[in-house]
């Protein structure tokens, strides 16, 4: 009789911990999948993010391959400018479109600014939305990303020199702003309204910045300038599409 429970007691121990074996392999099994998931979600970010970083990449490449060929051809075309790739930045020097504290471009700088016109009308419809027959340029140029030309500020800077406060030179930098735009947009028409951003507005703006944004702290004839500052779009789902249509995904 005393066998009889003893076994029994023996049995019950042994499936208890039968019980609690498989409680614990459960547990472990749910933890490993969870942490799977988790690894997967991780990976899955870590992707996005890559072909986020990727799609911005090929964007600023594309700004960069246009800006330089903007550069070449003014060079060629006896139009003396400064390209800053890293900041997408077209720069024009003061002594070739303005006299010093003037907003009337200067006959030189109506002949630059012609030139710069046709340049612009080239080559800003290859990064941003635009008519086909003014796209001709473009298949050439073998961009990665097209279309992603958001704005491009036409920026008026001077020297610190000028009124106290700089009063004048705010107005000074605007409104040479102005008239460039004005001269670019009255020698081709089509960079007014012509050229627009993948949200349908016109790419081409104006801003003054007075002698906010020196470029020189020792020569403020450099400071003294029209900036063209090209703005590029964050990259968007589509981007991150044609991502993974080349990677085959």
């Amino acid at each position: 009789m005393e066998q009889s429970h003893a076994s029994a007691l023996g049995s019950h121990d042994e499936s208890y911990f039968a019980s609690f074996t498989d409680m614990l392999v459960g547990i472990l099994f749910i933890f490993i999948i969870l942490l799977v998931m988790v690894a997967s979600n991780y990976q899955n970010q870590q992707n996005e993010s890559r072909k986020a970083t990727e799609a911005v990449t090929k964007i600023i490449e594309s700004r960069n391959v246009v800006l330089n060929e903007i550069g070449k051809s003014l060079e060629k075309a006896g139009v003396k400018v400064e390209i800053d790739l890293e900041q997408g930045i077209l720069r024009l020097p003061e002594s070739i479109l303005f006299d010093v504290g003037s907003d009337q471009v200067n006959p030189n700088g109506k002949a630059a600014l012609a030139k710069l016109a046709s340049v612009l009308e080239k080559y800003l419809p290859c990064l941003a939305v635009a008519d086909e027959k003014y796209r001709t340029a473009c298949d050439c140029l073998e961009l990665k990303s097209k279309g992603g030309l958001e704005a491009v500020f036409i920026e008026g800077h001077t020297d610190a020199s000028g009124s106290e406060h700089g009063y004048d030179n705010w107005g000074l930098s605007a409104r040479r702003a102005i008239t460039v735009f004005r001269e670019l947009t009255a020698s081709k028409p089509i960079l007014d309204r012509g050229i627009v951003n993948s949200h349908s507005v016109p790419v081409l703006g104006v801003s003054g910045y007075e002698a906010r944004r020196p470029v020189s702290t020792t020569d403020p004839q450099q400071n003294r300038r029209i900036d063209l500052r090209f703005i590029m779009r964050s990259p968007t789902p589509e981007d991150v599409d044609h991502i993974n249509d080349a990677l085959g995904r």
